[in-house]
This record gives C-alpha cells, structure tokens and sequence, in this order.
C-alpha cells in the first residue's frame, strides 16, 4: 500500500455554470477545492464569492435540526437502533427540490408551534404565579384595588406563619382602638389580613405592624375581589390549555415526518458544504477559478467533467514545493484500511512520507492481542463487532474502528488459546463448584502448572513472567527493526547513503552483534565470535560515518555522542515494550481474582461475581490494550522512520448523517 499519487488541478470558467460544475465534482466525489496559495500580481483581481448563500443555507439547516430536535423532545423517533442500519436512498431523491422545500414547510410549521408552546408556557407560569398570590385572599369580599374612605385607610398585610394571630391583635390593640382587623387566607409562608384603620391612627397602626415583622403588599393593579380575579385567571388558564393541546397535537400529527426531515437535513449539508467549497473559489464579475487537487487515477473522470463544463484547465505533477500542500489520501486493502484511523489520530504522513499502515497493522494486531490474551474476551470482541459490522454496516472511521477491534479481537483468540485463558481460570474455578472430576478434562501448560484448558498452554502469564518478558522484548525489537529497515530503505531511495549505513546498517550490526557476543557462545562457539566481528564492524561504520560528517575532534566527539544516544535510546525502546507483559499479567491477574472470589460463595454467586467482575476487567483492558498499542506504535515505531505533516484528503463528496446514497448515473 502507498500514498496515492496527486493531480494539481488550475481551472477557468463561466460564472453562469459554476453551481453545475461543483454539484458534477460533488456527484464525482474526488477533486478537493483548496484556496489557492499564490498568484501571479496580475491576477489581483480576482475575489472570493459573497457568502449570502451559505448563511441561507445555514440557517435552513437549523431550522430542520431544530424540528428534528422538537419531534425527538416529543418521543417521537423513526424506527432505529444501535443494529439498524442507515435507511438507502437513491442520489435523485436526496436533491429533490420539491421534497427539500415541502420539508422546509414542515420544520417551519413545526417550530412556530413550538414557539407558541414557548411562549405559552411562559405567559402560563405568570398567570400561575398570580393565581397562587391571589388565592390567599379568596375569602375576603372587598374588592383588592379598594384604599380606604375618606376617614380610614385599607392595609392588606402579609406576617410570618410563626407569629400569633394574638399577638398581632395584642399589638394594634396596644396601638389604637380605631381599627378592624380581618384574617385572610395562608399559603407555605405567610398569614394575609386586612386592616381598616382611621386616619388618624394610620402611623401608630403601621409602626405595630412594621415591629412585627409584617410586610405591606401594594393590590392595587387588580380591580374586584380576589374570587373574581381567580376566576378570571382559571379561565385563562383553560383557554391556554386548549391552546396548547391544538399546538400539541399540530407537532404530534408531524410523527410520520421524522424521515424526511432527516433527509432534507443531510440534503440541506450538502449545499452547506457545496458553498463552502465555493468560497473557496475566485470570481470576476463573468468568470471564476478553481483550484484543486485529485487522484492521478481519476484524472479521465475529472476531465470528463471539466470538458463537459466548457472549462479551461491545466492538470499536473505536484513540484517538491508543493508537496507540503498536497493533501494525503493513502491507498489501502480491508487488512490496512482500519488503521487509517490511528494514522489520522497521529497525523497524516507527508506527500514524499511512507504510508505507515501496512507496517503498523500487524504489529498492531498482534500487541493488542498479546495484551488482551484471553478467548473469552476475543470471541465477544469478534462476535460483538462482527454483528455490528453486519446488521449496521457503519461507515467510515466508525466502520474502520470496529473493523479493527474485529482483527484485534482474533488476535486476542490466537494469543489465549497459546495461554489457555478463557475469562481467566473460569473453567477450572467452574469444574471445582460442579463436579472436580471434570478437571481430569482440561490439560497443564507445557511447562507445568494447574491445568487450564482443553489442550496444553504453551505458556502461563503468571507463572512465566520471565518468559513472558523475554518475548515482549523480543516483538520490541522486531518492531524497533522494523522501522530502522523502513528508514533505511527510505534514506537509499533519496540517496542518503552516508546516513543509511552509518546510522540503521551500523546499529544492526552493534546492536546483533552485542546480542550475539554474549549469548551466542552458550549455543555455538562461532556465533560469538561472529558477534564480535559485527559489533566492531558496527562501530567502525558508525565511527567512519561521523568522521566524514565532522573530522577530527569534533567527528571523535560526535562518535561518543552517538554511542552514548543510541545505546540508552534502543535501550529504554527496547524497554518500553514491556507494558506488553504488564497488560498482559494483569488481565490474566484480574480475572483470576474476580473467579476465585466468586468461587468462594458457591456456583450461583461464582457465575454472578465472574460475570460482572470478567465484564469490567474486558472493558478496562480494551482501554487499557488500546492506549498502550497505540503509544507503542506512536511512539516507538513512527519515530524511526515516520514524517508526518499532511492533512487528509478531503474532497468535494455527498457526507450524509442520516441516510445512505445510492449512487445513481453521473
């Protein structure tokens, strides 16, 4: 797999057919518009295209979306689920103007009764609080806008629950003779009354009613008793009710309306996204230009289209000074094509780069796998996904992601029928509740130890650590070879020979040959000796390689400089991969302890405990599988031979939410 190959893309035409080319590159799906980077001084007068569409567009958008969301608020949803794939639709139905504008008609229906409901419901909630102020007052019979006669003043009066109706008689009785006192109603807080006072005891009476805490209220906005006015207010209060109801059911009677609204709305991204790329052409007052950027391999389809258009254009080869312009799409198969999703999470690689993907979705499998080690685990990865897979057909990086776990998932079978872990121990842990004979059905690792599965284990996690670790260090250092190669390679084919062999040849050569040197001898005498031969030819390239770079001292110095870097850089890589043995062990760990817990309180509470404890450890190792696996690919593997720098290819296609296109005839 590689980087596909780009066409840079100049091209002239009339602004009258403008929207006919970019719905036809749309319906194409592989120019990507880019705004030009630089233009010769004489083409100043070109200029972007006004934006007046995109705002129409925009806010058509948002009327759609928030119809959808007033249906979705209602509980009314089309037929979906997490397994329901998205519903086809042809092309021609998607750009239906007559379906898109009947929809537009709905949503706007929608969300004025919407509003009105808004708006209802506050004028509801203030004739509510009116009616809870009034209704305290209810019981008595003069009219609540009334101040007094000519010789006495009214007070409406609202105290504490907490204080004594006595002790406010006590008081006014303290303060004047020349006053009628009349209870009203209460509510959660406060006692009402009324107060008749002459005038002239009007100040005594207030200071009395001030000392007690109590609070003046001002009534004189309502005209009429209290009764009346709740009266009137419940009846209001009906006729927003049946108002509502109407309003209610206007939305209600939209349910089957769900689907095509879902549709105008992805119809509705589609122009947005059209406009966009039209803002980033340049106009005349007659003509625009286009600049952009295609696949090489679609370079006949493209010109098609252009020539169709009667537009003048100039395809050609992206100029090395170009290339950090060009935009990254990589060619892939369904075994790399997954992993484009981790690629895109690091960052694209460069236009002259490598496409890391198939390098990485080996290791990748196979450290994830290494990690999650149990069958049990991998069946319900595979299987899970498989369905998904199969019932939702997702697309894009949603269908790439579980396309992945997928693989990762059969990595993880492969690993733990070498380890014999399935959920763990369940198996023994089951046959010691049930019948102990049944052991006599599972078999020990090779290497000895309790027995754990159906035929023998190559090896246990937590009673071999030591070989545990000797072999993540050694996919380390596949990996870590890997990757030199790949540099290596990369480095001779830009004709970076010095570097090629004074760098990746020589830390073979020290690095295999150490190796060699010191265990070799414990296998044959000769591979020792071999050993030695390679670790000073090693030293040797790399000494010559810094002496042509820098002679003399200064080559001497860099020598010890990349002796001392290279060692405790391999060295601490190299290290690095034993998170591979630590993941490992500790899911193995975990899910014996939730087994032997379980076990402890007999068969039932053994399956309950293990199931739950067995579910957590699975969901905390795919995080944990994943992070690790992608840091050691990030990290350790791309650092070797990996530029970066690119953006994805983006190109001017129909991206749907909520439907899927069918393509029709071009």
């Amino acid at each position: 797999m590689s980087i596909v190959k780009m066409k840079h893309l100049r091209a002239l035409g009339l602004r009258e057919g403008r929207g006919k080319l970019l719905r036809r590159l749309r319906s194409l799906g592989c120019v990507e518009i880019s705004t030009p980077k630089s233009l010769p001084p004489e083409w100043d007068f070109l200029s972007a295209p006004d934006g007046d569409e995109l705002s129409h567009h925009l806010g058509e958008a948002d009327e759609l979306s928030a119809a959808l969301e007033v249906l979705r608020s209602r509980g009314i949803k089309d037929k979906g689920g997490l397994l329901v794939p998205l519903p086809q639709v042809a092309e021609e139905t998607l750009f239906d103007e007559s379906a898109y504008n009947q929809s537009l008609v709905v949503a706007r229906q929608i969300n004025e009764a919407n509003s009105a409901l808004n708006a209802q419901q506050a004028k509801r909630s203030k004739l509510e609080t009116q009616l809870r102020a009034l209704e305290p007052w209810k019981e008595l019979s003069v009219p609540l806008d009334m101040t007094g006669t000519r010789r006495t003043d009214a007070m409406f009066v609202a105290v504490s629950l907490r204080l004594d109706r006595a002790e406010v008689k006590r008081r006014l009785d303290e303060a004047t003779e020349l006053y009628d006192l009349t209870w009203a109603g209460t509510d959660r807080e406060f006692q009402y009354f009324m107060v008749l006072v002459h005038k002239s005891a009007a100040q005594e009476v207030q200071a009395a009613l001030l000392d007690l805490g109590c609070a003046r209220l001002n009534l004189r906005s309502w005209s009429g008793t209290a009764a009346e006015n709740c009266l009137v207010l419940q009846r209001q209060l009906g006729e927003l009710d049946r108002e509502a109801a109407s309003l209610q059911k206007s939305i209600d009677d939209q349910a089957g309306s769900v689907f095509d609204l879902k549709v105008a709305l992805d119809k509705a991204g589609q122009e947005v996204t059209l406009e966009r790329a039209k803002a980033r052409l340049l106009d005349t007052e007659y003509t625009f230009f286009l600049d952009g950027w295609f696949p090489a391999e679609r370079e006949e389809a493209v010109k098609a289209a252009l020539e169709e258009h009667g537009m003048a254009y100039d395809i050609a080869d992206p100029t090395e000074e170009e290339y950090p312009q060009v935009p990254i799409q990589l060619k892939s198969n369904k075994l790399t094509d997954p992993f484009t999703v981790v690629t895109a999470m690091y960052s694209m690689p460069a236009y002259d780069g490598v496409d890391p993907n198939p390098f990485m979705a080996p290791f990748f499998i196979l450290f994830f796998g290494f990690m999650m080690n149990d069958i049990g685990y991998g069946l319900l990865m595979a299987l899970g996904t498989a369905l998904f897979l199969a019932k939702a057909r997702p697309k894009g990086d949603k269908g790439r992601m579980m396309s992945m776990f997928f693989m990762c998932g059969l990595s993880s079978i492969f690993w733990g029928s070498l380890t014999g872990s399935f959920f763990g121990d369940f198996f023994p842990q089951l046959f010691k509740l049930i019948d102990p004979s049944l052991l006599g059905l599972l078999k020990p690792p090779i290497g000895g130890g309790d027995p754990t599965w159906f035929w023998p284990a190559l090896f246990n996690p937590v009673n071999n650590t030591i070989q545990v670790m000797i072999g993540s260090m050694a996919l380390g250092i596949i990996q870590v070879f890997t990757g030199m190669a790949i540099s290596m390679v990369e480095k001779l084919k830009r004709g970076e020979v010095l570097d090629a062999v004074s760098n990746e040849l020589s830390w073979y050569c020290i690095l295999i040959g150490a190796a060699l040197a010191i265990g070799g001898p414990m296998a044959a005498p000769v591979l020792g000796t071999v050993g030695q031969v390679l670790l000073f030819g090693g030293l040797g390239l790399l000494l010559i390689g810094n002496l042509i770079r820098a002679k003399g001292l200064g080559g001497l110095v860099g020598f010890g400089g990349a002796i001392y870097n290279g060692v405790s850089g391999y060295f601490s890589d190299i290290l690095s991969y034993l998170r591979l043995m630590a993941l490992m062990m500790a899911g193995a760990i975990i899910a014996q302890v939730f087994n032997t817990l379980g076990a402890v309180f007999g068969l039932v509470p053994f399956i309950i405990v293990a199931l739950i404890g067995n579910v957590l450890n699975l969901v905390l190792n795919l995080l944990g599988c994943y992070v690790h696996t992608l840091r050691l690919q990030c990290l350790e593997f791309f650092g070797r031979f990996y530029k970066d720098g690119g953006k994805a290819f983006d190109p001017l296609a129909v991206h749907t939410n909520y439907v899927e296109v069918i393509k029709g005839g071009n």
